[in-house]
């Protein structure tokens, strides 16, 4: 078992409970659920415990789940989600060109290695129209600011801070970032909300991003 695949099962270990998924308000499930349409597949990348699948299941038909967590998958897979573990750094999605008519990607990119990667092959197997959900921290978050510049202290984004560094962060990323590297693959922007904050003023008063995007 490699690194990051001990950081994230002991990680997932310690969130599994017999509880049911929770939809916090104003949570970047609650947001991307809102921004998504209904289809056929949806493919959730760094599916977790499957929350996002969960409570997108009355939007599709059938909810894919790929992650990197064995103790994730088992609980997504009892709450309905066609789940695969995959190690994204290593490995391709697992699925055909086109196949999906959506997909749904919530805090992964940070932690990938390149995440020129992720965009490719989620572009590959989206259908032409497809949408993407995506979202990550927001670097530019005034509170991170406020710890830069006055505390001299580089921002935590990630509350996984008890097993790794930041929760495993290994990349930081702007509103305009998120957004280059979606047109630079073919994506047009639909839309663009905060998360964790206000949603006017949101480069700053947000304290994540979330991008729906359509294949185009």
């Amino acid at each position: 078992m490699k690194v990051e695949e001990k950081l994230y099962e002991k990680i997932w270990k310690n969130k599994a409970s017999n509880g049911g998924p929770r939809l916090d308000k104003d949570s970047r499930v609650d947001v991307a659920l809102k921004l998504i349409d209904k289809g056929d597949r949806l493919l959730d990348i760094g599916c977790g415990d499957g929350t996002f699948g969960y409570f997108a299941k009355n939007k599709y038909k059938e909810i894919y789940g790929i992650d990197l967590s064995e103790n994730a998958l088992k609980i997504a897979e009892k709450r309905g989600i066609i789940t695969t573990k995959i190690n994204f750094n290593d490995e391709r999605l697992p699925f055909e060109d086109d196949y999906f008519d959506a997909v749904s990607c919530l805090d992964v990119i940070e932690h990938i290695f390149e995440p020129r990667d992720l965009i490719k092959e989620i572009n590959r197997v989206l259908k032409t129209g497809g949408e993407l959900v995506i979202s990550t921290p927001n670097i530019r978050y005034l509170r991170h600011l406020f710890s830069l510049i006055v505390k001299g202290k580089f921002p935590k984004t990630s509350g996984d801070i008890k097993y790794h560094w930041d929760g495993g962060h290994l990349h930081y990323f702007t509103f305009k970032d998120v957004e280059e590297l979606l047109k630079e693959y073919g994506f047009k922007i639909i839309k663009k909300e905060g998360v964790f904050g206000r949603n006017i003023f949101k480069e700053f008063l947000s304290g994540g991003i979330m991008i729906k995007a359509m294949k185009i």
